[in-house]
């Protein structure tokens, strides 16, 4: 696609080789070290984030609508931090997007990634949530070629078109159409999303859930429920995602 998604702008700072402490944001006061400090009120604790690609799966359906035992899971870094969601009727609290983006970029940072998006799904069940924690089980599954996690990565994307098949994610582009300059954000349906990462390489970069011919995909979204029509170049922004009812 030739969008931006707001989960994935911005720069990713921290690029190590070894642990990163990230100071995560939330409403309790302490500093990173324990200690009130000049930020009092926002910055709340330091965790260490992994930097491998082994993932010791917490049960059966970690990462899936509606497990929580992410939160129980010992080497979930973020099973103690706040993670805000956006609240229409306070927008400026949030701060999921900016915990995420401090997420070192690339093999580095896929494991963390995995441990915040689904900490995020089992504290709010949200199709975003959903989606972005079957990505990140995609990448890593893409790092370290374990058979579990490509099909606890199929497993849920899977659940996005079970549980949350008209759910949306927000993405930015556009700004020289705005009046501001601004990015514009707009929604992105999660089915066409999630079809559209399973059947092209080139949507995410990744290797394939489903090697061998794209139409392998075709047939497993029908053994799911659901046809899908596949996107067309050059922007791949026209697939849709049918429910089977026959």
């Amino acid at each position: 696609m030739s969008y931006t998604s707001r989960a994935i702008r911005g720069s990713f700072p921290g690029r190590v080789f070894g642990a990163m402490l990230l100071c995560a944001f939330g409403a309790l006061a302490a500093g990173c070290d324990g200690e009130p400090g000049p930020n009092d009120g926002k910055v709340i604790n330091a965790i260490v984030l992994p930097t491998d690609t082994l993932l010791n799966l917490a049960c059966a359906d970690v990462g899936i609508f509606t497990e929580r035992c992410v939160l129980e899971d010992p080497e979930n870094p973020f099973a103690t931090v706040p993670i805000i969601e956006y609240d229409v009727n306070d927008p400026d609290a949030t701060n999921k997007f900016e915990l995420f983006n401090a997420i070192p970029a690339g093999r580095v940072g896929a494991k963390a990634r995995f441990y915040f998006w689904a900490t995020a799904l089992a504290r709010r069940a949200s199709g975003e949530n959903q989606f972005y924690t079957a990505l990140a089980l995609h990448e890593l599954w893409n790092y370290n070629s374990d058979p579990i996690v490509q099909a606890q990565a199929l497993k849920a994307y899977q659940s996005v078109l079970d549980n949350f098949f008209g759910s949306v994610t927000v993405f930015t582009c556009c700004p020289a159409l705005s009046p501001t300059g601004t990015p514009i954000p707009f929604p992105v349906g999660l089915n066409e999303l999630t079809a559209d990462n399973l059947y092209r390489t080139d949507a995410t970069g990744y290797a394939r859930l489903v090697p061998g011919d794209p139409l392998l995909v075709l047939s497993l979204m029908l053994n799911w429920g659901y046809t899908y029509r596949p996107a067309n170049p050059p922007n791949f922004t026209d697939g849709l995602v049918f429910v089977n009812t026959g």
